[in-house]
């Protein structure tokens, strides 16, 4: 006689409720599914997210991915939109760290984006780097060290933005290498490199992506980059751990869905994306703006986004900074 009814019927019920979560991720996506991006159209996540959003288009018969850019307040605004939209599969976010930064920085942001945002994917990984004209007199990361040293803080050094992650990358950088500069921070990557190139700074603490053009002429040149191994396209850029052991910082690019997304949904759309990231195509598009493909389950994006959020937190929390 079996006497554990409630368990028996659990039991019974689990290869139904199984059955049902594959037939809604099969059947998705039944309506138009928008992928907000929180920037301005042209940059590396919006050209990201649009590369995914048309292979999508492609894979699912019948289906429509459509990118919307939604800027403002730092990538706040698309965050707040996408943690309220219904958790129905037809929301989601592209973004980057700059979205956990700019929480950390806004004090009267009440969003927690570990708790309103669920990680479905790591699409891509990119260095941030250490950018200077060609006649700046260090080459390596130990005489740029040197130099600012030397010069007892009157380096000046430009990135994106105040409390952009170039910029908190820059206090860690400082504070584990035991230098002063002088921080300058510009409206965006490309302002940022123009007063680079005009002679207004003497180094920027940029990415790969918007200097490209001059990295490849020569009138601009790279010292170091922060990712954990040398850079693909640029090999013969040392990184930062090799001088600074530990000094390493990830800029990577992903896709969030609001909390409470179904499942099946997730997994489908995170195995999608897993096989399109590997195309050759698309690898050879991501390289050409500084990233490699990532990739990998759901969990390990998810804790990638929690760390960050921590670390970018306590940095925030650690040198008092505030949004401007």
């Amino acid at each position: 006689m079996i006497q554990d009814t409630p368990r028996r019927g659990l039991l019974l019920a689990a290869p139904a409720l199984l059955a049902s979560g594959a037939a809604r991720a099969q059947a998705w996506p039944s309506r138009p599914v928008r992928i907000v991006v929180g920037f301005a159209a042209g940059g590396a996540n919006d050209i990201m997210a649009r590369l995914l959003a048309a292979r999508l288009t492609e894979r699912l018969p019948g289906s429509s991915f459509i990118v919307e850019n939604r800027p403002g307040a730092s990538t706040q605004v698309a965050a707040d939109l996408v943690a309220r939209a219904a958790p129905d599969g037809t929301t989601f976010m592209y973004t980057s760290p700059s979205t956990l930064i700019a929480l950390a920085v806004n004090r009267s942001a009440t969003l927690n984006p570990v708790q309103a945002l669920e990680p479905v994917f790591l699409a891509q990984n990119s260095p941030l780097a250490l950018v200077c004209r060609a006649d700046f007199p260090a080459r390596t990361v130990a005489e740029f060290i040197a130099v600012a040293r030397e010069r007892q803080g009157r380096l000046t050094v430009s990135t994106p933005g105040a409390g952009a992650i170039n910029h908190l990358a820059l206090i860690l950088l400082m504070k584990q290498a035991g230098f002063e500069t002088t921080h300058v921070p510009y409206a965006g990557n490309q302002p940022s490199i123009t007063a680079l190139i005009r002679g207004e700074v003497d180094v920027a603490h940029d990415g790969l992506f918007a200097p490209r053009a001059q990295l490849e002429a020569g009138t601009l040149r790279a010292i170091a980059v922060t990712s954990a191994d040398r850079a693909p396209a640029y090999p013969n850029v040392p990184t930062f751990a090799e001088t600074v052991p530990g000094h390493v910082v990830g800029f990577w690019g992903g896709m969030l869905a609001p909390r409470g997304t179904p499942e099946p949904i997730l997994d489908r759309l995170n195995s999608e994306l897993d096989a399109i990231v590997k195309l050759p195509d698309v690898i050879e598009r991501t390289r050409s703006f500084g990233a490699e493909p990532a990739g990998g389950p759901r969990q390990a994006f998810a804790r990638v986004f929690a760390e960050d959020w921590a670390r970018w937190g306590q940095v925030v929390r650690e040198n008092n900074i505030r949004a401007e």
